[in-house]
């Protein structure tokens, strides 16, 4: 009876430490990785919603530089607005996001790693600056009677999230990049243990099978679940939409840990149905003596 019970528990560890492991792995091997998560995210100023956001913004940004007037402000907007539209749509501003991207993730993964507490603006958000490139509007601001309208240099500040939101999970971040390769090891464990007190070996080995492909499964619904209420949960148009790619590509290393880990418990089930085809009612497991 304890031993039915230890290997009942056992498998069951086994099977709930599966999803916080693999969720560890995409923190170590994809969150971290720079590169990575700038090439996914330079799409996004393209997108034609983020480049009206960041047309608003940049207008704005240009005025305050200026400090124009309102009349002379209201006059020059319509062709500022304009040149502005061309010039967000251009390489150059593909060039400037992607570097302000890169920035803030190092920032971010500083904040979480707990060795910086840079790109904090004054009301404690982590904020992707991006600096608007002045020059092919420097025609429009000199007609505008801006002097040295080349010099400026304005600066869009968008919002990503709070020190107070990245303060929440910083501890889960060290913790899980520090153990994910322990909880591996802990699942093969307890796997082990479970099926090797099991008094029917096969279908302890079957049962552990499919409560991975469950948990996996119920992973990726999570994980799919929570995007819509996380981005909506963002007030600021540009930060809404790297918040939108950057949890896409969290979810996708994400989904294709848990497809790896359904094909390897699939691929279980098989050989203990076919093992149990192949040996018959005579060939199945005797029970444990003791």
């Amino acid at each position: 009876m304890m031993r039915r019970l230890l290997s009942g528990l056992t498998g069951l560890l086994a099977v709930l430490l599966l999803p916080v492991a693999l969720v560890g792995l995409w923190a170590n091997q994809t969150l971290t990785r720079t590169d990575a998560f700038v090439e996914a995210l330079a799409p996004v100023v393209r997108q034609p919603a983020v480049q009206q956001a960041l047309v608003d913004e940049a207008a704005r940004a240009v005025f305050d530089a200026t400090g124009l007037p309102p009349a002379a402000q209201r006059l020059t907007e319509p062709t500022l607005r304009a040149e502005t539209a061309r010039l967000v749509a251009s390489p150059a501003v593909v060039t400037v996001w992607s570097s302000a991207v890169r920035v803030a993730h190092t920032e971010v993964i500083a904040i979480l790693k707990g060795e910086a507490d840079t790109g904090v603006n004054a009301r404690g958000q982590v904020v992707l600056n991006l600096r608007i490139p002045v020059p092919p509007l420097t025609a429009v601001l000199e007609q505008a009677g801006v002097p040295d309208a080349g010099r400026l240099a304005p600066t869009v500040a968008i919002p990503l999230v709070s020190v107070e939101q990245l303060d929440r999970t910083q501890l889960a971040y060290r913790w899980l990049t520090m153990a994910w390769p322990w909880l591996f090891v802990g699942v093969v464990v307890l796997a082990l243990l479970a099926v090797a007190l099991a008094r029917r070996r096969r279908a302890a080995t079957g049962a552990l099978a499919i409560g991975w492909i469950v948990v996996s499964a119920a992973l990726a619904l999570v994980v799919a679940a929570a995007r819509e209420p996380l981005v909506n949960d963002v007030a600021h148009p540009v930060a809404r939409a790297v918040v939108d790619a950057a949890y896409g590509v969290a979810a996708a290393g994400i989904t294709a840990e848990v497809w790896v880990a359904v094909g390897v418990s699939v691929a279980l089930l098989v050989v203990v149905v076919v093992g149990r085809l192949v040996a018959g009612p005579a060939g199945s497991s005797r029970p444990a003596h003791g």
